[in-house]
């Protein structure tokens, strides 16, 4: 128990980019009706949210060397932010819609970091483009929510499509990004 709690930053990124990407596809499966996670939802919002913080707190670490010192503050306040959030999730008053200004911040985020380290060679050009778009189009529909302006349904599919792709470039990004760092690292 001690190992996994103690373990390098890069391999509990990796792990978390996993585990991110496996509950993600549990959700949208159960989103579809292909079978009932409502026993088990509050569990699967929990490691989406634990798995989420992992990814967000190594970020800094990843991209050490091409941003601030500051955005190791910054990523810790949003992850922070993720975990509230998630568990805001778990109770019935946002069981619903969701607690919105989490996906809002963080799909935001998501746009700002991928774009200031876009083309560096961090993270692998596909998943890059995966995580912008995804952003973009989810920081545009989140903000719909948050600033009241209305979105025609028809349109709904555009987000699924975002939703993939962000938790695609996101999840896989981190995961191939880590082991290309870990495999080229002399330590």
């Amino acid at each position: 128990m001690k190992k996994f709690f103690t373990q390098p930053i890069g391999e509990f990124s990796r792990q978390n980019s996993l585990v991110f990407l496996v509950v993600n596809i549990v959700a949208l499966a159960a989103n579809f009706e292909l079978f009932d996670i409502d026993p088990v939802q509050n569990l699967i919002n929990f490691l989406w949210g634990f798995a989420l913080f992992g990814i967000v707190i190594s970020g800094y670490y990843l991209a050490e060397g091409y941003v601030p010192e500051y955005w190791k503050t910054a990523g810790g306040v949003l992850a922070s932010v993720i975990l509230v959030g998630t568990f805001l999730e778990m109770t019935p008053e946002y069981q619903e819609t969701g607690f919105i200004p989490m996906y809002f911040f963080w799909a935001l985020n998501q746009l700002i970091y991928g774009a200031v380290l876009r083309g560096n060679g961090i993270v692998r050009p596909v998943f890059e483009n995966l995580a912008i778009i995804g952003s973009l189009i989810i920081v545009f529909g989140t903000a719909s929510d948050l600033f009241g302006f209305e979105i025609p349904e028809t349109v709904d599919i555009v987000f699924l499509v975002g939703w993939v792709s962000l938790i695609t470039g996101v999840s896989l990004g981190n995961y191939f990004a880590w082991g290309d760092k870990l495999s080229s690292s002399t330590e």
